[in-house]
């Protein structure tokens, strides 16, 4: 029977983090945070629809007064000083220095993008940085081929899963789960139930601001819930994106 994984990815390194992490260390659960160190200490305004997060502006810009079918909240990013003791003991993977698509940039921008973001961490963490998370979801081979240059092993995606198999392809790791998608829970159940003579990998994608729009489906009640949905499971590993590639290409050895 094969090895069953849970592993939560988020992106942008926020100030919901904190409380997120809180939540996970109580359920003893890993996870993948993707960040972002040329926006370290930003200030921002996410405006949403519904439960998706779909503009940011930066909060000395945002107007109260203006007419807008968006709903804002404030979007703040925890400040390079802080980086070390929030997320301590978790992996942290590159979403680029500031937040772009790679398939936009020139070659050597590209390149600059992920290694300046794979330095400022690795500095931090005293630690490679061999993760990362395609901002938008946005790739191209060219993109793939530098990630693995420059010594990426696994990339994700914005793509939905279809099934819970490994991809063939590290730089093309779906999403399995997102926790904005209503269907979120009935995708979960059907993880927990199954079984295969493979490897599975459930892989929740979240921004920590969702948790804070409160809605039926993005709120803290329902990350609680899903956490203790998993970790109380003996069949389930319930760890990081890039332990969950260790383990799964290494024959069920962490290296």
């Amino acid at each position: 029977m094969g090895k069953k994984f849970f592993t939560w990815n988020f992106d942008d390194g926020l100030e919901e983090d904190k409380e997120i992490i809180r939540i996970l260390k109580s359920c003893n659960m890993g996870a993948t945070f993707n960040l972002n160190s040329g926006l370290f200490g930003k200030r921002q305004m996410i405006g949403r629809i519904g439960n998706l997060g779909v503009k940011e502006i930066p909060q000395s810009k945002y107007n109260a007064d203006k007419k807008t079918i968006l709903k804002y909240s404030i979007h703040y990013r925890i400040p390079e000083d802080e980086i070390e003791q929030v997320y301590g003991g978790f992996e942290v993977a590159s979403h680029t220095a500031d937040h772009v698509d790679l398939t936009k940039l020139a070659p050597m921008e590209s390149r600059w993008q992920v290694e300046e973001d794979q330095r400022v961490m690795g500095e931090i963490f005293q630690q490679p940085v061999v993760g990362f998370a395609y901002p938008f979801g946005r790739r191209n081979e060219r993109t793939k081929k530098l990630l693995r240059e420059i010594g990426i092993q696994y990339a994700r995606t914005m793509q939905m899963a279809k099934d819970f198999r490994f991809p063939e392809d590290s730089m093309e790791l779906p999403v399995t789960g997102w926790i904005a998608k209503k269907n979120t829970l009935a995708v979960m159940q059907k993880f927990v139930e199954s079984e295969s003579e493979e490897d599975q990998i459930f892989l929740m994608f979240a921004h920590g601001y969702e948790l804070d729009f409160n809605t039926k489906e993005c709120n803290f009640d329902m990350f609680q819930r899903i956490c203790d949905m998993v970790a109380s499971r003996e069949d389930i590993l319930c760890c990081s994106t890039g332990d969950a590639f260790r383990y799964h290409t290494n024959g069920g050895a962490y290296v």
